[in-house]
């Protein structure tokens, strides 16, 4: 097929798709008679996977061409390649919040954290800096230290983590396993839990003000 025959079973653009071949995003198109440029499946499905990426999971061009040259240098270890797209992925603060007082109040309460699940070691810098980023602009307003809350969140992150690796594991040993597909759904999984948190806080709140009643008081 043709650059347009492709935009249009796509939805992307020619002018956006020429972009990604310069990007290096797509692998060039086969020349056939004359000037023309054949594309094929690989470039249908290539694309699917570059709007997925930056449209649902919001990733930058530098950091798609991350997760594509991740899948093309581990296509047969799943985990290898789920731990580098993780890292290669990882979209620090685009500023940070606070004073030295309260960023170094911010990264002893993450560190601590860290230590207390076994989780120092294993950490990248950028995840741990991102936490202590988002823990400094959390004291700056005035509160104070949420270890209950963290510790609600760290055990959430370390059961969801738990089961997606099984899954992969068991994928995996009878040969079922697909490196791209489960790179692609962990990255689009923090968009789906996202969601569905903000679901679930919208619930529980309605169910706390049922529970409040009229009054405003908390019932039984």
């Amino acid at each position: 097929m043709r650059i347009g025959e492709l935009s249009e079973r796509t939805g992307v653009p020619a002018a956006t798709i020429k972009y990604y071949l310069r990007e290096q995003l797509l692998p060039p198109g086969e020349h056939g008679e004359g000037k023309t440029v054949e594309y094929g499946q690989v470039h249908v499905h290539r694309l699917v996977l570059i709007r997925a990426l930056s449209e649902t999971a919001g990733l930058s061009v530098a950091q798609i061409g991350e997760v594509i040259t991740v899948l093309a240098r581990h296509p047969d270890s799943v985990f290898q390649a789920l731990g580098a797209a993780l890292a290669a992925t990882h979209r620090p603060p685009e500023f940070s919040l606070g004073s030295e007082g309260t960023s170094e109040a911010a990264g002893r309460t993450v560190d601590r954290l860290l230590n207390e699940y076994g989780w120092s070691e294993v950490a990248p810098p950028n995840y741990r800096d991102a936490l202590v980023t988002a823990l400094t602009a959390y004291y700056r307003l005035g509160n104070r230290d949420p270890d209950e809350v963290l510790s609600h969140y760290a055990d959430a992150a370390a059961q969801l983590a738990s089961a997606d690796m099984e899954a992969v594991a068991e994928a995996a040993a009878d040969g079922s396993v697909d490196v791209e597909q489960a790179v692609v759904l962990t990255i689009l999984g923090e968009t789906v839990f996202a969601a569905l948190r903000r679901i679930a806080h919208i619930a529980a709140s309605a169910r706390l003000q049922a529970r409040k009643g009229p009054s405003g008081t908390m019932g039984p």
